[in-house]
């Protein structure tokens, strides 16, 4: 190898060895949080001695206090989840979340006494319908017939 060779080696060499030094440094600054350590996640043992220093009270918690707005309800179904209140006997699909692999189609999100949206997966339809009963969200998956749900 000539004289120029063995300098463009050790070039590279010396290139090499500062981005990897530079590389770690800041992986170093970017573990340690940009504010400190303090962003880190703590072990049971923090955990443990941080529950310690929490003052205890014998006395229960108040209740929740009540709202005019229904409560939102998730639901896992074939193909996705689902969020849906119930007011007045009539369902609202608030959001809803196809699983991976899986995208929605027809939706009919209410407020009606049914509402519904379908999860397709190829040649799988799952047509979920959702309903109140006793006032909460209730959903149950049918088979696709082509027709329209969400009429109310």
């Amino acid at each position: 190898m000539n004289r120029r060779g063995v300098l463009m080696a050790a070039g590279w060499l010396l290139a090499a060895a500062v981005t990897a030094g530079a590389g770690t440094v800041a992986l170093d600054v970017v573990g340690a949080g940009i504010l400190g350590p303090q962003n880190q996640p703590l072990s049971a043992d923090d955990v443990a001695r941080a529950l310690e220093t929490v003052p205890w009270s014998s006395t229960p918690a108040p209740p929740p206090t009540t709202s005019s707005a229904p409560a939102p309800r998730g639901l896992t179904v074939p193909g996705g989840s689902i969020v849906a209140t119930c007011a007045g006997g009539r369902v609202t699909l608030v959001s809803w979340s196809p699983d991976p692999g899986y995208r929605t189609d027809d939706v009919a999100r209410g407020p009606a006494t049914t509402a519904s949206v379908k999860f397709k997966n190829g040649g799988t339809e799952n047509v979920v319908v959702v309903t109140c009963q006793d006032g909460e969200p209730h959903a149950e998956t049918v088979a696709d017939d082509g027709g329209h749900h969400g009429r109310g």
